[in-house]
């Protein structure tokens, strides 16, 4: 085995033994802690909230990385001991070689997060503690969270971290919701955030208060919900506000796949697909749209229906 092989080595035996080691521990605590009872997300769960793939692999190819590096200047360290001045080189490559470490035990924790949503309570597998059922009640705060993503930090009533959702999990906004509507007074919160507004129901459109990011740092702002049968959309208040000042002429939903757009009718151009669905309707009138938009709008808004959206929208917090 030549010199350059032994720290690939070490590093690729670190990666498989690391995992292995933490994973046990891990369904141990499970065995051993308050284990997870009730309905499995394909029994019932409302929905699964997940970190995504790209991220626990992420954390694991640096960890191997630093594994490698830090491998190969450690084993040089010891080869060339004689020939240094101190013990730097070693200490830096131990260094690496912990950091490399952790990053591979963090891209387990990363890739163990889950919590499902069930009617009254969650299920919660952390990343390292045993999986538990938790009971909406038991749920004492939700805050924003201060990592670089922003989202939420969700705590108990004694104030132990349950969970942290990013805005980049999947899940995030089904989980900002959930808890919104049942836990109102609980979201500790930017005061520009709405509380417990009431929810707007139209004819064919219904409009619920609650919190979503914003900016690179993901500050929890207003926003709304918009549902109209199966197309569902998420906006910032501001930009409504904005849109029914006619400032601008059409919203953008901020997380929909496929996007979702209220818009006025007179606001697209002639050669546009949302000029086609919407050039029958009144000018002054609000249109729901999604793709495919060759089957007309979702939703319109006309007369008092708009009048008391209008209302509605310019009464939440920004």
């Amino acid at each position: 085995m030549s010199f350059f092989a032994v720290p690939v080595a070490v590093a690729v035996l670190l990666s498989i033994l690391i995992p292995a080691i933490v994973g046990a521990a891990v369904r141990r605590g499970d065995r051993n802690g308050r284990a997870a009872t009730g309905p499995t997300t394909d029994t019932g769960a409302l929905f699964v909230v997940t970190n995504r793939r790209w991220q626990s692999v992420l954390f694991r190819v640096v960890g191997i990385v630093f594994l490698v590096i830090g491998g190969f200047f450690t084993l040089v360290a010891v080869v060339e001991s004689e020939q240094m001045d101190g013990p730097g080189p070693l200490i830096t490559g131990a260094g690496i070689t912990v950091a490399g470490v952790l990053f591979v035990v963090l891209a387990m924790g990363i890739r163990r997060f889950r919590v499902e949503a069930f009617g009254n309570h969650l299920t919660v597998r952390p990343w390292f503690r045993a999986t538990r059922v938790v009971a909406v009640t038991e749920i004492g705060s939700v805050r924003p969270s201060l990592n670089q993503y922003g989202g939420i930090d969700v705590r108990d009533v004694n104030g132990r971290m349950l969970f942290t959702a990013t805005t980049i999990s999947i899940g995030y906004h089904d989980i900002a919701a959930y808890l919104q509507e049942r836990l109102p007074r609980k979201q500790t919160t930017n005061p520009a955030v709405p509380g417990d507004a009431a929810s707007w129901q139209g004819a064919t459109l219904r409009a619920e208060s609650l919190p979503l990011p914003r900016g690179r740092k993901g500050t929890v702002k207003s926003g709304v919900r918009l549902t109209a049968g199966g197309v569902s959309g998420h906006m910032h208040t501001s930009e409504l506000v904005n849109l029914l000042n006619h400032r601008i002429g059409i919203a953008e939903s901020t997380t929909s796949d496929p996007l979702v757009f209220l818009c006025w009718p007179d606001s697209a151009s002639p050669t546009s697909i949302v000029w086609e669905a919407t050039k029958d309707l009144p000018a002054d009138s609000l249109a729901l749209l999604a793709d495919p938009m060759e089957r007309g709008p979702a939703a319109v808004l006309t007369g008092t229906e708009l009048t008391d959206f209008s209302k509605w929208i310019t009464a939440l917090p920004r």
